[in-house]
């Protein structure tokens, strides 16, 4: 690991997480502020993300622990703030069922709960109990159940995708003239 803050007689990578911290603070309390008025966003895999920077933090924190034999309190704070905040966007509910708005748009699903597996194996490991085991282990069951989700949900919109009954949307190139009716219409499609 880099010694920066020796070698510079700097502590920078501790500024750094102070400074993203206190934004990501700042962003939570921005969008959960305007839930209300967006009822579209519960759900949304955007949302997931959120999951992310804190499950990175508690890897981080663990780092600036030196290899220290046990977990760093706020550490431990942190991933429990990851919990919770996984628990409230699954008793929401993923929007998995409905066509995806953009490509691969449903793989935001998939990408958080792997960074807060990571950061529930790295303390499993470090506190090496049983009960952190099997937090770990439910972690990583539940890492591969949202990529096999994922996986079949997008495999299925391709499927239908190739039979023409739905379209892959991006936001940069727009199908209205080539919409699934109008195929039909002009009969190229059987």
């Amino acid at each position: 690991m880099c010694q920066i803050r020796e070698e510079w007689g700097i502590g920078l990578p501790q500024m750094c997480f102070g400074a993203g911290f206190i934004l990501y603070i700042d962003i939570v309390i921005f969008i959960f502020g305007k839930l209300h008025d967006n009822r579209g966003m519960k759900g949304s895999p955007a949302m997931f993300l959120l999951i992310v920077p804190p499950s990175v933090g508690v890897v981080n924190l663990d780092l600036f622990n030196h290899g220290a034999s046990d977990f760093s309190p706020f550490g431990e704070m942190l991933l429990g703030w990851v919990y919770v905040l996984l628990l409230l966007l699954i008793s929401h509910g993923p929007n998995l069922w409905r066509s995806p708005s953009v490509l691969g748009e449903y793989w935001a699903y998939v990408f958080p709960l792997a960074a807060s597996t990571t950061a529930t194996i790295r303390y499993a490991s470090a506190l090496q109990t049983k009960s952190t085991e099997v937090l770990a282990i439910t972690m990583i069951m539940m890492a591969i159940l949202s990529l096999l989700l994922v996986l079949g949900r997008e495999t299925f919109h391709m499927y239908r995708c190739f039979k023409r009954e739905d379209q892959w949307k991006d936001p940069l190139f727009h199908m209205e003239k080539y919409s699934t009716k109008k195929f039909r219409a002009l009969g190229e499609i059987d």
